[in-house]
């Protein structure tokens, strides 16, 4: 990892005990894509994710967006860690999903 590669956090659950500890995940972006930040819309169709359901995961705080009025932005490195750190998940069960820190 490059000093300049965005760094990600998510709150891993740590056995049954209910406590969790923070991992550090390093956001990969893709060659070439420009933009720091996108629409709902825009992450919908990057990752292959439904808009509502995008939408259902910024609502329950698992991906950070600042908003702009009515539209929230999400920012690249920040989808990307969230990928990263759901692979294997359920992504419509609220239990399962890690947010990004």
């Amino acid at each position: 990892m490059t000093s300049n590669s965005p760094v990600c956090y998510a709150n891993i659950p740590s056995g049954t005990s209910g406590r969790t500890h923070t991992e550090r995940y390093s956001a990969v972006q893709p060659a070439g894509f420009g933009k720091i930040g996108m629409t709902i819309e825009e992450a919908a169709d990057y990752t292959g994710i439904g808009r509502n359901t995008l939408r259902r995961l910024v609502d329950w705080g698992k991906i950070p967006v600042p908003r702009i009025g009515r539209k929230s932005i999400v920012r690249v490195d920040v989808i990307c860690c969230f990928m990263q750190i759901n692979e294997g998940r359920d992504l419509l069960d609220r239990n399962q999903v890690l947010a990004v820190k």
